[in-house]
């Protein structure tokens, strides 16, 4: 089942991306933004309609939803833990957030898979509460310790954009004025 859910989740997420990418100030004009935003939807339609199917099947309870979930955001928080123990171009202090962090992710990606064997009832809004705080979490640990490496402060919006650049395949570079430069990777 998760074969088939990962891949969904992913097209859907490549079709907002797409509409947000034809939308971008750099890409207006274009004559195939029209297109994108129509591909873009049409994904997103598709996987969410495949994934309402999918779950509509009797046997598929509310915890194979939640471990589905959580699987994922336990391998961030696996991968967390491992960038701040062994990546030291980052700063301490963020390499020990990250640390702190993906251990929170990974303990509630733990409670969340065996809690159907602890409790009795089944609690899926508090998990899925506790999920996206873990990812919101997840995410800036990302961007601290992504920052830190060109000593910016992720409390800062612009600084936070930077961010999401650096994640979406863009090459940040310090010239010797000591601006930031970003080249596409191509």
């Amino acid at each position: 089942m998760a074969v088939i859910v990962y891949p969904m989740v992913a097209l859907f997420a490549q079709g907002f991306l797409n509409i947000i990418g034809s939308m971008n100030k750099r890409n207006r004009g274009r004559e195939n933004n029209f297109l994108k935003i129509i591909i873009g939807i049409g994904y997103m339609v598709f996987s969410i309609w495949f994934l309402r199917f999918l779950f509509s099947f009797p046997n598929v309870t509310s915890q194979i939803i939640l471990n589905l979930i959580a699987l994922p955001i336990g391998i961030v928080g696996i991968s967390g833990i491992i960038k701040g123990l062994i990546i030291d171009i980052y700063s301490l202090k963020f390499r020990i957030i990250n640390i702190i962090i993906g251990g929170f992710s990974l303990f509630i990606c733990i409670t969340t898979i065996i809690s159907q064997m602890i409790l009795l009832r089944e609690y899926f809004i508090l998990h899925l509460i506790n999920l996206s705080i873990a990812l919101v979490l997840n995410i800036l640990g990302r961007a601290g310790l992504y920052l830190s490496e060109f000593g910016l402060s992720m409390f800062r919006w612009r600084n936070f954009k930077i961010f999401f650049y650096i994640i979406s395949d863009y090459l940040l570079q310090i010239d010797n004025d000591g601006n930031l430069i970003l080249d596409k990777i191509e």
